[in-house]
């Protein structure tokens, strides 16, 4: 029988809590805490992570490496082989329905594909990959999707800040998720952040009931409808265990994350005139390029630099074997997903902006490089937010010049911060 996997000493464990999994939960897995983004930024957190993961691959090896407290067995991925098999053996033995991941996500989408474990989940998975059009390279409404980011993104004009983008952009998601009837209610975008709100302390916060089953009843009023053109009108009726309309609020939920890569991106551009060109370009011509790969590829390269989803949670159903060592039953594995996008001893274009990484094959080489994960647990939405946020990209790109805070020019003038907090970007946009 193999020996059990190394697990940390109480001082790299302390290290570890003060380094990775404490700044990582403070910034809020499900909704963004400006105020620690900013103390994040500051310190610069993933920085910090990366640098502590080295010295316990130098210190334990390939690991994963064991944390015990609080009555669990935390396993940190450390190898690029381990992410790749954690990801390929989803759901059994590693699922995706991890204990901190249903206590979050049980106060605004219970019933989501993320928190369900075999045998439903096929069923789930398969009608969110329908409704989404997973395998198609372009969605059925795409078209509608391209009327809806053009048309709101025309309401941009002069110096705005995270959050007036933010407003915009969620006229965009409420659009394309739930239909044009939908666009001014901000009531539904409000009661959704609420529970997210909550849903960052996972069960250390009581659900707020009454508002979530506001929130759950007006989305479902709007599954009901199925406005022609919207994603919901894409789902297919099926028993209710399988709950179609309770899927949508992650689709609202990932969205809102696919417009913070936006945001940092056009950043970067402001920053780096020189990168539009090929954006511009592809704009005018888009019979050379109809999916706008230099947009999409530019997107995804802010998704690599700064990835919104912090760690991936795995949890084993079962005992699990790691170069003959053994790790057992229920222990949750993190990959810090900043580690290895931005580990310079493996990628020499890790803390520089090269969306052509993502045109050239380098993206998909042997290091993980995961903005929407990968394998059967991969975003079912991957395609449907690259063309909303290519053509956002685009559309912006060719129609306004962009400009950008001196503070903020600043950090992204040389080698590109592991950590740069959105919600203190401001930007100009000065129609052409």
């Amino acid at each position: 029988m193999p020996i059990e996997l190394p697990t940390a000493s109480p001082l790299d464990t302390g290290r570890a809590v003060r380094d990775i999994f404490l700044p990582m939960a403070a910034q809020g897995a499900i909704l963004r805490r400006p105020r620690v983004g900013t103390l994040a930024e500051r310190f610069q957190a993933d920085d910090r992570a990366l640098r502590l993961v080295r010295k316990f691959r130098d210190r334990y090896g390939d690991g994963p490496l064991l944390f015990r407290f609080s009555g669990r067995t935390i396993g940190l991925v450390l190898a690029a082989d381990d992410v790749h098999r954690l990801l390929a053996e989803t759901p059994e033995p590693f699922s995706a329905a991890t204990a901190d991941k249903a206590g979050a996500l049980r106060h605004f989408q219970p019933h989501a594909v993320l928190v369900t474990d075999p045998p439903m989940r096929a069923g789930r998975r398969a009608l969110n990959e329908k409704a989404l059009g997973s395998h198609q390279p372009v969605h059925q409404h795409g078209h509608r999707m391209l009327e809806v980011v053009r048309e709101e993104l025309d309401t941009l004009t002069g110096t705005l800040g995270w959050e007036e983008f933010r407003s915009i952009w969620s006229r965009v998601v409420r659009r394309i998720v739930l239909g044009d009837a939908a666009r001014d209610d901000t009531d539904l975008t409000d009661d959704l952040d609420r529970l997210r709100a909550d849903a960052n302390w996972a069960d250390f916060r009581p659900p707020r009931d009454d508002v979530r089953e506001r929130f759950l009843d007006v989305l479902a009023a709007y599954v009901a409808k199925a406005e022609p053109g919207s994603l919901v009108s894409a789902l297919e009726p099926h028993d209710g265990a399988l709950d179609p309309a309770g899927q949508v609020p992650h689709w609202l939920f990932a969205f809102d994350a696919a417009g913070i890569a936006l945001w940092r991106l056009f950043a970067v551009l402001a920053t780096h005139p020189g990168e539009l060109e090929p954006i511009v370009n592809e704009a005018r011509h888009p019979d050379a390029s109809p999916l706008l790969a230099h947009a999409g590829a530019a997107v995804q390269e802010s998704l690599r630099l700064w990835p919104t989803t912090l760690v991936v949670l795995r949890e084993s159903r079962a005992g699990t074997v790691w170069r003959d060592r053994a790790a057992p039953a229920g222990t949750e594995f993190a990959i810090v997903s900043s580690v290895f996008h931005r580990d310079d001893k493996a990628l020499d274009f890790a803390n520089s902006f090269e969306p052509g990484i993502w045109l050239d094959g380098r993206a998909d080489g042997p290091w993980p490089i995961i903005p929407f994960s990968a394998g059967p647990a991969e975003c079912p939405g991957r395609n449907v937010v690259l063309l909303a946020t290519s053509t956002a990209v685009s559309h912006v790109a060719a129609n306004y010049d962009l400009d950008v805070a001196p503070a903020t020019r600043a950090k992204l003038a040389g080698p590109l911060p592991a950590t740069f907090n959105h919600a203190t970007v401001r930007l100009g946009f000065w129609r052409t």
